[in-house]
This record gives C-alpha cells, sequence and structure tokens, in this order.
C-alpha cells in the first residue's frame, strides 16, 4: 500500500507542477512599448501601400493624409518610391512643426544624399521593419529623431521604403 501511495503522491505532485508552469506562464503580463502604436499605424499604412501601390501623382496626399490621422507625437513621414535599381525617385515628406503639417521633397536636396540614408539602406537591404537609433535628421526634419522603415513589397519586390519619426532629445 505504501509504494501504491507514494506513486500517487508522485503523481498528484508532477501534475500540480504542471498547473503551476500553465498557470504561471499563461498569466505573464505582456509589455507593451510605447512604440507600438507607430508600429501599427506604419503597418496599417503600408498594407495601403500594398493593396493599392503608390504613384508619384497620389503620393504626397496620401502621406499627409497618414499623417492627419495621427497623435501630434509622429513628428514626420514619407514614402521613398524607388524605381527598379533600387534609387529613390521621389520621397515626399510631411512633417510637423508650429502645430501644422509642412511639406518637403527629400530628393530635392541633393545634399541629402537620400540614396545613402541608414533609414533607406538598412530596411533595404534587411528586406524587414526596422527602428533607427537616434540621430540628428540634417535635410529632413533638422531634429533629433527615431525613424521607423518598413519596406513595401508588390509582387516580392520592394517598391518603397515607408517611415514614420518620433522627435527624441538629443542623446549627448
Amino acid at each position: 500500500m505504501y509504494k501504491y501511495f507514494s506513486c500517487v503522491n508522485n503523481s498528484m505532485w508532477v501534475i500540480l507542477l504542471l498547473i503551476f508552469n500553465l498557470t504561471f506562464f499563461s498569466c505573464k503580463k505582456e509589455v507593451v512599448s510605447p512604440l507600438t502604436p507607430i508600429e501599427t499605424a506604419l503597418d496599417s499604412f503600408v498594407s495601403t501601400l500594398v493593396s493599392t501601390p503608390p504613384t508619384a501623382a497620389d503620393l504626397s496626399d496620401r502621406i499627409k493624409n497618414y499623417m492627419m490621422a495621427q497623435p501630434k507625437t509622429f513628428y514626420g513621414s514619407t514614402v521613398a518610391l524607388l524605381d527598379n535599381a533600387g534609387k529613390v525617385t521621389i520621397s515626399p515628406y510631411w512633417y510637423r512643426s508650429n502645430n501644422t503639417l509642412v511639406f518637403t521633397e527629400l530628393t530635392a536636396d541633393a545634399a541629402y544624399h537620400i540614396d545613402t540614408q541608414v533609414w533607406l539602406r538598412t530596411a533595404i537591404d534587411g528586406g524587414k521593419p526596422i527602428w533607427i537609433a537616434p540621430y540628428f535628421d540634417a535635410g529632413g526634419g533638422n531634429i533629433w529623431m527615431r525613424t521607423r522603415s518598413v519596406p513595401v513589397y508588390v509582387n516580392g519586390k520592394i517598391i518603397a521604403i515607408a517611415t514614420t519619426d518620433l522627435e527624441v532629445a538629443n542623446p549627448n
């Protein structure tokens, strides 16, 4: 009888241990990053660019409408439209200044060297969404920012890189 009881007792411990592990690991609270709303909004915007690919004619208005629908914590946004060689052909940038949206075309300033920008190259070369570490955006927003960049794929090919910028404090 003792042997039978010991066996049952061990089985009960195993069952209790399993219940504890399942309870503990399934009840852990998920940590939500404050960046999640930006990722969600940009991913949703990219979905619209995939379902209806952007053109040079409609791109600026689409970015402006995206920015108008976002909270003021979203500093700016662009979509860098790429040619077949992966070079930027147009990149309308809408950003907030004095509580209004302001426009600039990033390809208009040759000194900006858009095709070498980290926010663009890293997303193209890696082929996946990325966050860029804080940097001073000379020629774009002219502020310290972080950028979320997401490749826009149509038929398996990257046709654009969509971004959202957040203003951040100078890290120095």
